[in-house]
């Protein structure tokens, strides 16, 4: 029985054998009364969030993201809330109301909500039936839906989303963003807004506008050469880098154009009850759409900014509600978090959800001081950014890889890049879903004796490339049959890379694979006697009196590779604690004194506090277990707060004490291990000596 990591993006787990996390469990956490969010719940992570950006020093990186953010998003939703149908203002409405909102109460720190492509053709179906009016009363239902889903904790499903498919989901939108931002680069009008339309037209290259193009490939050619340098703003001088030279050089491309300088007052929309209960049949869906790109862009932008701290779900659909409810009452259209925009967020430095608020703010401002001026910025200038960031989002290397090693996964992937290219994107995710699902079902139980290399970057706690102990002895990791004897198994020779240090009071016995710069202190025992095989990463140290043991027959795969016990990178495992198989610890976590793991998997940058027990779960990336607390169930898990980086910065001071112990104590070793000799040969003398008398 195993448990599989590694496809998917940050513990999203398919697990085969868990005993806490079976059907009948899971159905009684979902309709237990304890499942129900509480607001203080909500207050509690509220002020946590805003505690963290009071205390960051990164102001000036969110100001110069959200400006770029604005600049980018301003046009999108325009452009959105005509294609919905709609008046321009109603897109920056939705932008600026919706966006803040979602800014201030939502669980995702970097991502940035505002209308969205993929709610458009269901938004244009109301626009038709309903009008204005009916658009806003649909904010309001996909208000109360989402806030319906984050009181009954929904978010935190979200983390079964397998890794093709969030893979899939993202390169879609890349290349949705492509199709429609290309011929904003030739300089293309509205008529033409995908590639095909393009190649509908015989002479259409005698159409292109090559000050649009220069306008684009600047700000395009800016940004990626200006890569390396995430501090400078790239985005935003390419973009008034091109704005001043086209205005005063009076070329005649297309701009942003006229924002209007109001906002409407807030009210309810007016509709009669027919059309409220009729509204409810189109709404409803929508609002579980919305949702659901929310959370994968959140997930996303989790994975693309490498976060030590994931987003919060069920928080993340609070925000979405509140933005959803405002967005309403201002007369705007509904939003989801957009994995466009937030992704201009990442990539041009923002740090915490201030940039999120501070573009909302912007886009205020524009409407009331500069619309104006940002009505001169050339669409095509924008296209030349968006087009850099939609080649990002493709990731066509993991869809090879996937094509490679798991033809299941690959086609998921495939499907849900469709059904998102497509603009049906609910149908693409359970298409999905339902193949991974099947895939898993359908994989046989036997064990893999070949161990692919992991090209991936995106597998976690994948074993390092510069360790390669798979190739130098392949025979290491054939796994043991059924009636293996445990005589044997006793036998098997620990692999110890040279820079690593046992020390000479530990036991270590069994398959045991050490990365470079392991520390293994005295008293400690690790004991692949029973589960094996076990791993143990680089950097990671384990202190004295751990005791590391294992189940029989039971693993975790990581990247494809069966382990009893696996210890990522950078990991402290503090005095007396016991960790216990299958178990998977990921980079960066810190398993504090006298703790208890077992049958767990544990997110990378975990903090687990002092005497604390961890049986049975899965825990998010980025958490903190308080001392002594008992974690045991999936309500359990919801509630950890998120880690703080005193707790990372603590346990990166620990691993650089244990790196610098091993390199002195090998020092020490090699001298102990020199007078050793020099008193073996001395007593030998002295016996030859002896034997002469």
């Amino acid at each position: 029985m195993k448990k599989l990591i590694g496809s998917s993006s940050s513990y999203n787990f398919l697990i085969k054998n868990s005993n806490s996390l079976d059907k009948k469990s899971l159905n009684k956490n979902i309709f237990n009364l304890k499942s129900i969010l509480s607001i203080n719940e909500l207050a509690k992570d509220l002020a946590y969030n805003w505690l963290e950006v009071l205390r960051s020093k990164s102001l000036l990186q969110d100001v110069i993201a959200a400006i770029t953010v604005a600049s980018v998003a301003l046009p999108l939703n325009i452009a959105l809330a005509v294609a919905c149908g709609l008046p321009a203002s109603t897109g920056i409405i939705a932008g600026a109301i919706g966006g803040g909102m979602a800014a201030i109460f939502g669980g995702s720190a970097l991502q940035v909500t505002g209308p969205a492509a993929a709610l458009s053709f269901m938004i244009l179906t109301i626009t038709k039936e309903f009008g204005a009016m009916g658009v806003a009363g649909t904010c309001i239902i996909i208000a109360f839906v989402q806030l319906l889903l984050c009181l009954l904790k929904a978010g935190r499903f979200i983390k079964y989303m397998p890794e093709a498919v969030l893979v899939g989901f993202t390169t879609g939108v890349g290349l949705k963003l492509l199709d429609n931002q290309f011929p904003e680069l030739l300089g293309f009008n509205n008529s033409i807004f995908a590639i095909s339309k393009i190649l509908d037209k015989s002479d259409w290259l005698h159409e292109v506008s090559w000050h649009a193009v220069v306008c684009g490939l600047v700000v395009a050619l800016l940004v990626t050469s200006c890569k390396q340098f995430k501090r400078f703003p790239a985005a935003f001088v390419g973009i008034v880098i091109v704005t001043e030279v086209s205005t005063r050089l009076d070329w005649g491309i297309q701009r942003v154009g006229s924002i209007p300088s109001f906002l409407p007052l807030p009210s309810m929309p007016i509709l009669g009850f027919d059309k409220w209960i009729h509204l409810l049949a189109l709404a409803i869906p929508l609002a579980f759409l919305a949702s659901i790109e929310s959370l994968l862009s959140a997930q996303a932008i989790d994975r693309i900014a490498q976060n030590k701290k994931s987003h919060n779900s069920n928080l993340e659909l609070f925000g979405q509600s509140f933005a959803n409810l405002s967005s309403g009452l201002f007369g705007g259209m509904p939003v989801s978090g957009v994995i466009v925009r937030s992704s201009v967020n990442v990539q041009c430095g923002a740090k915490t959800r201030l940039s999120s608020l501070l573009h909302a703010v912007l886009l205020l401002v524009c409407i009331f001081y500069f619309a104006e001026t940002m009505s001169s910025i050339p669409l095509a200038a924008l296209a030349g950014l968006l087009c850099v960031i939609g080649l990002r989002l493709v990731e066509y290397k993991t869809f090879f890889h996937l094509l490679s090693t798991q033809k299941f996964a690959a086609l998921a992937f495939t499907l849900t890049m469709l059904g998102t290219v497509s603009g049906h994107l609910l149908w693409g995710l359970l298409s999905g879903i339902l193949v991974c699902s099947l895939g898993n079902w359908l994989k046989k139980p036997e064990k893999n004796t070949e161990n692919p290399p992991l090209k991936s970057k995106h597998i976690r706690g994948h074993l390092p490339s510069r360790l390669k102990v798979a190739y130098k002895k392949p025979t290491h990791y054939s796994l043991p049959t059924e009636n293996q004897n445990w005589l044997t198994q006793i036998r098997e020779k620990a692999y110890i890379t040279a820079s690593a240090f046992v020390h000479q009071k530990a036991s270590l016995i069994g398959r045991i694979v050490l990365g470079d710069h392991v520390h293994i202190a005295a008293e400690s025992s690790i004991r692949a006697d029973e589960g094996t095989p076990f791993y143990i990463g680089s950097n990671s140290n384990i202190q004295d009196g751990v005791v590391i043991h294992a189940l029989k027959e039971k693993w975790v795969s990581v990247g494809g590779e069966d382990w009893a016990v696996y210890i990522g990178e950078n990991v402290s495992v503090a005095h007396q604690a016991l960790v216990h198989g299958p178990c998977f610890i990921g980079d960066n976590s810190f398993i504090g004194f006298q703790a208890i793991v077992h049958d767990s998997i544990i997110g990378s940058h975990c903090y687990i506090g002092i005497g604390a027990i961890v049986v049975g779960v899965e825990i998010p990336t980025g958490r903190y277990v308080p001392h002594g607390m008992v974690v045991d169930s999936l309500d359990k898990v919801d509630l950890l707060p998120q880690v703080t980086d005193a707790h990372m910065n603590f346990n990166e001071d620990v691993v650089d004490v244990n790196k610098g112990l091993v390199a002195a104590y090998k020092k020490h070793s090699g001298h102990f291990d020199s007078k050793k000799k020099i008193l073996e040969n001395t007593s030998v003398k002295w016996k030859n000596a002896l034997y002469k008398f």
